[in-house]
């Protein structure tokens, strides 16, 4: 990682723990937040991976993969954007399933990281672990709008902590001969 990446890295983590205690002071508001930003953000990845398929993917091969996953992404994002103020509960159990994709890959890339002797894995397992809580402790209280929000917030400042350890972390350089 260079020392540009570093900083933004160190950055943005900040800004995401900001967010999150103010987000936390207001859970009512707040999940209405949380909700318009994953229905954006679906969306948002949705059209780039659509314009990455039009422009480069749909002449590589497994390139139709950027379009499925295209048209799902975006039409998530569109369906939850426009549920903002009718179904809590979609928005809930669209957190939940993010974490948990992201708790399976953290999984995977400890595993894999363990397997070739990279002492990075165990930072990928208290990412997966912790994404996995989450999506425990969501599920639990899914009726209670504040619990979830409280939930997500202590998620968000647990990833943002966990990548400004990374960033701060040396790198180790392989020279090949």
């Amino acid at each position: 990682m260079s020392k540009t990446k570093r900083v933004w890295t160190i950055i943005g983590a900040v800004f995401a723990i900001q967010t999150a205690l103010f987000l936390m002071i207001i859970p009512e508001i707040a999940f209405l937040l949380i909700a318009a930003f994953v229905g954006l953000w679906l969306t948002f990845y949705g059209l780039k991976y659509l314009i990455y398929y039009m422009t480069h993917a749909q002449h590589m091969v497994g390139g139709k993969w950027f379009l499925l996953l295209g048209l799902l992404m975006f039409d998530m994002g569109m369906f939850a954007t426009l549920l903002i103020d009718q179904v809590q509960m979609i928005m809930i159990i669209y957190v939940v399933a993010a974490h948990f994709v992201a708790a399976v890959l953290n999984f995977a890339r400890a595993y894999s990281n363990k397997g070739d002797g990279n002492p990075g894995w165990k930072i990928d397992l208290a990412q997966g672990i912790g994404n996995i809580s989450q999506v425990v402790l969501c599920l639990v209280f899914i009726n209670y709008v504040e619990v979830p929000v409280f939930i997500y917030c202590s998620g968000v400042i647990y990833s943002s902590i966990l990548n400004i350890i990374t960033a701060c972390k040396k790198t180790a350089i392989v020279y090949v001969q």
